[in-house]
C-alpha cells in the first residue's frame, strides 16, 4: 500500500481507509454502550454528530487565512447548555481582530490555543481573557489576536497556537441574546488557498482518526465518574491536562442510573463568592441534553435558593413537585457536571441522596 497521497486519492485507497477508521469507531460504540437499544442509538448519532463536525471544520472552516468565524460546536465532553460557543482556526503567521458586542450574555471567556483534542498533545491553552479583563466601550469590544504586543485589549498567540475558541454565558438561553462576534486579518499576508488534493487525503486520514480518539478520551471520564455513581467529585487532573479550558473554573462530574420511581437529589451550598455556578444532566456519551426544550440544567440565576443559601435540586424522570426539577428527558442513566466559576475556595462537595416517590 503507497503512502503517496496521489496514489492513494487516485486508487480511492485513502476514502477507503477513512470509511475503515469510522468502522473501527462504531466498535468503539458497541464496547462502551450499555444494553439499551435507545443509548445504543444515542452512540451511533454521537459518532455521526463528530463526523460530520469535524469534516466541516477540517474542509470548510480550516483555513487560517480565511478567519472563518464558526459558531456551532459538537456536544462532547457535557457541553454547557449556559454556554455558547464560538472559534475559528488560527495561525501565528497572521493577526486578527475580534470585535463583538455582549448583547444579553453575563460573561465571556476568549482563549487561543495549540494542539487539539483527541491528539497526544491534547487541548493547550496558550492564552485566555475574560470580560472582567477586557477594556469594554459599553457593550462593544475589540480584541487584537498577534504574536506582536498590541495597544489595548491584546492577547498573545503563541508559536503553535492553532485555534480560537469562545465561551460565552448565557444564564437564560431560551429568553436572551447571545453575543454577537466577527473576525478579520489585520496583516498583509497571503489569500486563502484553493483546496490541494493533498490536503483532502490528510483531512480524510486527521479526521479518521480523532472521532474515534475523542470518542475513547470521553468515555474514559465516564468511566471514571460510573465508578463512583451518584458521588460528585472533582474531576481527574490527567483529564483536564488534555483537554484544557476555563482556567477559573472548578469542574466537578458524576455518573446516575435512575429508575422512573427514583429521585437523585443534590444539595449545594454555593461559595459566598463567584462569579457563576451550573449544574446539568446529559447522556451516557457525555452530551448535553435538548435544553431548548427540557429543563435539564439551573444555574446561579434561575436555580431557587432554600432559606439558609442551599440549594436542592431534584433529578428524576417525571416532576416530583418541588423546586429545581431536572428532567431526565426520557433518559435512564448519563453524566452529571458541575461548575463553580470564579469561586475564591472550592465550596464543600455536594450532599446526594436517591430515594424512591
Amino acid at each position: 500500500m503507497s503512502d503517496d497521497p496521489s496514489v492513494r486519492l487516485a486508487s480511492g485507497q485513502a476514502w477507503s481507509d477513512f470509511c475503515d477508521r469510522l468502522k473501527q469507531a462504531g466498535d468503539l460504540v458497541l464496547e462502551n454502550t450499555p444494553d439499551d437499544d435507545f443509548d445504543r442509538a444515542e452512540g451511533y448519532r454521537h459518532l455521526a454528530r463528530l463526523t460530520s463536525h469535524f469534516l466541516r471544520a477540517q474542509l470548510d472552516e480550516s483555513d487560517p487565512a480565511a478567519a472563518v468565524m464558526s459558531t456551532t460546536s459538537p456536544k462532547i465532553g457535557l457541553d454547557n447548555p449556559d454556554y455558547v460557543y464560538a472559534g475559528a482556526r488560527l495561525s501565528p503567521e497572521f493577526s486578527y481582530r475580534l470585535t463583538g458586542d455582549l448583547n444579553d450574555a453575563a460573561m465571556l471567556g476568549i482563549g487561543v490555543f495549540s494542539g487539539a483534542l483527541g491528539t497526544p498533545k491534547g487541548l493547550v491553552r496558550d492564552g485566555y481573557v475574560t470580560t472582567n479583563e477586557l477594556e469594554l466601550d459599553g457593550t462593544h469590544f475589540e480584541l487584537v489576536l498577534s504574536r506582536e504586543e498590541h495597544p489595548g485589549n491584546w492577547l498573545a498567540l503563541g508559536p503553535e497556537t492553532n485555534a480560537l475558541n469562545i465561551r460565552q454565558t448565557v444564564l437564560r438561553r431560551r429568553e436572551q441574546k447571545a453575543a454577537s462576534f466577527e473576525l478579520v486579518r489585520i496583516d498583509d499576508g497571503p489569500k486563502p488557498l484553493p483546496l490541494a488534493p493533498e490536503k483532502l487525503v490528510g483531512v480524510l486520514d486527521r479526521v479518521g482518526v480523532t472521532v474515534p480518539a475523542i470518542v475513547n478520551q470521553f468515555q474514559a471520564w465516564r468511566a471514571s465518574f460510573q465508578e463512583h455513581p451518584f458521588e460528585i467529585r472533582e474531576i481527574d487532573e490527567k483529564f483536564l491536562a488534555v483537554a484544557q479550558g476555563d482556567p477559573n473554573t472548578i469542574y466537578l462530574y458524576s455518573y446516575w442510573e435512575l429508575e422512573d420511581d427514583e429521585v437523585y437529589t443534590v444539595v449545594l451550598e454555593p461559595p459566598k463568592q463567584f462569579d457563576y455556578w451550573n449544574l446539568q444532566i446529559g447522556n451516557h456519551w457525555l452530551e448535553s441534553f435538548d435544553y431548548l426544550h427540557y429543563d435539564t440544567h439551573v444555574n446561579h440565576e434561575t436555580a431557587v435558593a432554600g432559606p439558609d443559601g442551599t440549594v436542592e435540586i431534584h433529578i428524576a424522570a417525571r416532576d416530583p413537585g418541588k423546586p429545581n426539577w431536572l428532567d431526565t428527558a426520557g433518559h435512564r442513566r448519563g453524566g452529571l457536571a458541575l461548575r463553580w466559576v470564579g469561586s475564591d475556595t472550592p465550596p464543600p462537595l455536594p450532599k446526594v441522596r436517591v430515594e424512591k416517590r
